[in-house]
């Protein structure tokens, strides 16, 4: 009897579905696509239900421009080989400089990588927030941004690097969260205007250069957990106070890491020298 019922219920439920769906109105299914008034191709689920998935530009070719509408991406992604999320590889026809958001996520994944040169040759960014999914920003990426003024970099960075912000004259504050632990050879080099410098707390490594030619940086507090210090990273300075967490050099600092700090008052973590 129970079986009986049971049947019975699930042929109820198939037979409202059917008279729910007229096939005549439903022609799409998955795999079809359709265009809206604002250009996109929208696929669906199926037939009878037109539900939407995703809005998706198709960019078979990587041009930055969608095969089907035309269509200009602001950023170009690219998979990542684990196919574990996006590394932004380079801007797209559509950027047009300006105060940005990089989006934390494409496709449905993360988007995990700034990468090489992405935003390099003065595109005219004026400010940036790198989202907490990111966990690299690679070397020359935002190389000889002239209009950059202010970055953020997010939550989940834990590498900064070589280059990755040289040149950048006009960039005045740098906010580095306390996820990043690298900062490679003269990431902030030539960062003429720059004034202001958040390190985060578990900064294990500072290369050589990474702030040579900063010549309006004044004052920078590098936090107790840095272990590696490169050679002449306040080379060609203005500085006036260096304040570190720890009560000495390392044994993994460079012999020449104080080249530039002549004259400089170093405070040290529970001396002053």
């Amino acid at each position: 009897m129970k079986k009986l019922f049971a049947f019975l219920i699930c042929a109820i439920m198939c037979v409202t579905l059917l008279a729910s769906c007229d096939s005549s109105k439903h022609e799409h299914t998955y795999g079809d696509w359709i265009s809206s008034e604002d250009g996109h191709f929208h696929p669906y689920t199926c037939g009878c239900q037109q539900e939407e998935i995703y809005n998706l530009h198709i960019d078979g070719n990587e041009d930055g421009l969608c095969d089907e509408c035309g269509y200009e991406y602001v950023f170009i992604f690219k998979l990542k080989y684990d196919e574990s999320g996006y590394e932004l590889d380079r801007v797209g026809p559509g950027y047009k400089g300006g105060d940005i958001v990089i989006p934390s996520e494409y496709k449905g994944l993360p988007v995990v990588e700034i990468g090489y040169s992405a935003f390099s040759s003065n595109y005219k960014l004026t400010s940036v927030v790198i989202p907490d999914t990111v966990t690299l920003i690679d070397s020359d990426a935002f190389e000889k941004q002239t209009d950059l003024t202010s970055v953020y970099v997010g939550k989940g960075v834990v590498t900064v690097g070589v280059s990755a912000f040289e040149g950048c004259t006009n960039l005045k504050t740098v906010v580095i969260s306390d996820a990043t632990e690298y900062i490679y050879a003269g990431a902030f080099r030539d960062c003429t205007s720059l004034e202001a410098v958040t390190v985060g707390k578990n900064v294990k490594e500072i290369t050589g250069y990474v702030f040579r030619g900063c010549t309006s940086l004044k004052t920078i507090t590098i936090p107790a957990s840095i272990l590696e210090m490169g050679a002449w990273v306040f080379e060609d300075t203005d500085m006036t106070d260096v304040y570190f967490g720890v009560s000495s050099p390392g044994e993994n600092w460079h012999e020449e890491w104080a080249d530039g700090l002549e004259g400089v008052n170093i405070h040290w973590a529970d001396t002053e020298r």
